[in-house]
């Protein structure tokens, strides 16, 4: 129905290969490679259908010991999350010790107990230019790898020491990169047959990290507390996949990448609920005049076209919620959060007709 493929200004994007009447379905994304709900949510958000209810604490937990900071709508939909999300039972302990050590380490924090890495890296006198990054990852890998865990670092009192106090933001992208991580390790012993859940289908996204770096240069700092955090909790054959260059490759595909997980049903009053990179839906770019649309259902993305598309024609969405602003507006929200200029025929006619307004 559609093939992907290069645009003519630039990336690559869907094309019909095929008339296709309005009211298609032309694409589920089944479930993402990666996500999380982020840590303000996690209690009133079920962690497999994404369901909410505005101050409700859904009461279903994994079962055993291990918590893992997940909460369920039924006990159907724990289980579905196992069976899925978690076959090879390699995931839950991941996000078990995430848990662990965030409750350690705030518990040194308030006991006013220095960590080994609490300082900064980035100080006020540093350059963001690209030269200047590169070295400072290699810099903080090099320091960080050369005291690599060897054993359960919250057993140990010396690595414990290593382990940061994160903020909520770092919690989030904590997650995300550890189910991204998991996901790796598990591929590099068993090929995947589907090529948008695995590593190379998801590292096939363009990656952000400068654009984002640039416009919020505090997440430079943050980043770089993420990937210290995990090569410190990571259990040791997770290890070898903690690199500076995947930390680097989830956070800078997630930005500009991601679909955002919203309260439903979707109006301007909606919470962003968590975050999920579903790589087959990526390819489908913006326009402010789509003729797909994407829906939510559960953990599924659905994409059906809104009219009748001709073959050879673009199938594009809307990215957000934006298409009754003016163009100036949409084109700096555009150019903020998604770092394009957009140049769709409805910016293109407005913008020439001076409906700037």
């Amino acid at each position: 129905m559609f093939e992907i493929r290069p645009t003519t200004y630039g990336g690559r994007g869907c094309f019909a290969t095929c008339a296709i009447p309005g009211g298609t379905p032309v694409h589920i994304a089944t479930t993402p490679f990666t996500a999380v709900i982020f840590r303000d949510f996690r209690k009133e958000v079920c962690a497999y259908c994404f369901a909410y209810e505005i101050s409700r604490t859904w009461k279903v937990r994994l079962r055993g010991t291990e918590s893992a900071g997940l909460w369920f709508c039924s006990e159907s939909c724990r289980e579905q999350w196992v069976n899925e999300e978690d076959p090879s039972r390699e995931l839950v302990p991941v996000l078990e010790v995430i848990e662990q050590a965030v409750a350690i380490a705030r518990r040194r924090l308030q006991s006013s107990k220095a960590g080994e890495y609490d300082e900064d890296f980035v100080h006020e006198d540093f350059s963001f230019e690209s030269d200047a990054i590169e070295k400072l990852w290699e810099h903080v890998e090099g320091l960080v790898t050369s005291n690599s865990v060897t054993a359960n670092p919250l057993r140990n009192p010396t690595l414990k020491n290593r382990v940061l106090a994160l903020e909520d933001i770092e919690y989030d992208s904590a997650r995300l990169v550890a189910v991204a991580i998991v996901r790796l390790y598990l591929e590099s012993y068993n090929t995947s047959t589907v090529p948008w859940f695995t590593w190379n289908g998801f590292s096939g996204l363009e990656s952000h990290e400068k654009d984002l770096i640039n416009r919020l240069p505090a997440l430079l700092e943050s980043h770089i507390r993420v990937f210290i955090f995990l090569k410190a909790i990571m259990p040791k054959k997770f290890q070898p996949f903690v690199t500076t260059a995947n930390v680097r490759a989830v956070l800078g595909r997630e930005s500009a990448n991601a679909f955002g997980i919203w309260q439903l049903p979707l109006n301007s009053e909606s919470e962003c609920l968590g975050s999920s990179i579903f790589p087959s839906g990526s390819y489908f770019n913006h326009s402010c005049d789509p003729n797909v649309i994407k829906t939510r259902t559960g953990r599924q993305m659905h994409f059906t076209t809104s009219r009748a598309v001709r073959k050879g024609e673009e199938l594009c969405i809307s990215y957000g919620m934006m298409l009754k602003m003016p163009v100036q507006a949409r084109q700096n929200l555009l150019q903020e959060q998604w770092y394009f200029k957009c140049g769709c025929s409805r910016c293109t006619n407005e913008l020439a007709g001076g409906m700037s307004e």
